[in-house]
């Protein structure tokens, strides 16, 4: 069986990545205006929990795209080579996604 080309497999991830990074920055973004908030004893309760679930939703979003960059760029060259691999790679990934 033929390997994959590599180039051809992470040819999208120097875009994703970059994406991937500034989520994280935004993210580190809204945790330190809500620790300011905290500090500063501002804010009502409402407020600070919109900001954390902001916060919560950056994550989310994160990991999906994680998630879908994985799937764009890996595994669906397995799934052509080696199905049985990207199967078990597939219920991995659905258990972590599950934890």
């Amino acid at each position: 069986m033929e390997k994959h080309d590599e180039t051809k497999v992470h040819g999208n991830r120097l875009a994703a990545n970059q994406e991937n990074i500034h989520r994280i920055r935004r993210i580190q973004g809204q945790l330190e205006s809500l620790a300011k908030l905290l500090e500063a004893d501002e804010g009502s309760c409402e407020d600070r929990v919109i900001r954390a679930r902001t916060i919560e939703k950056g994550v989310t979003s994160l990991i999906n795209h994680l998630v879908t960059c994985y799937v764009d760029n890996t595994l669906r060259y397995t799934m052509q080579e080696e199905p049985e691999e990207a199967s078990a790679e597939l219920a991995r990934l659905l258990k972590l996604l599950n934890k």
